[in-house]
């Protein structure tokens, strides 16, 4: 899965559990200023990102997350971590 689908699919996350107008470019849009989340809302978004892609991120990475871009990387790369683990073993 690229890195696009993946974001695309938090996007529609995004869009569909927090009230977000879909002309809004989320790509780069800040979580909390541009987006309007809150500390909260970021971790609700983590966990459903890491329950719809079966991914576990890093503690306390809800800090240093501001923008889905980051969100959608760091999934595309514990996705990728995940499957060269399963490689290995």
């Amino acid at each position: 899965m690229s890195q696009s689908d993946i974001y695309n699919k938090i996007r529609w996350t995004l869009m569909a559990n927090f009230r977000l107008k879909e002309a809004t470019n989320h790509y780069k849009a800040n979580l909390y200023d541009e987006l309007g989340l809150d500390a909260w809302d970021i971790n609700q978004l983590i966990f459903l990102v890491e329950k719809q892609f079966n991914i576990q991120f890093e503690t306390g990475i809800e800090k240093n997350v501001v923008s889905l871009n980051q969100i959608a990387l760091l999934a595309y790369k514990a996705m990728h971590r995940q499957t060269e683990n399963l490689k290995v073993a």
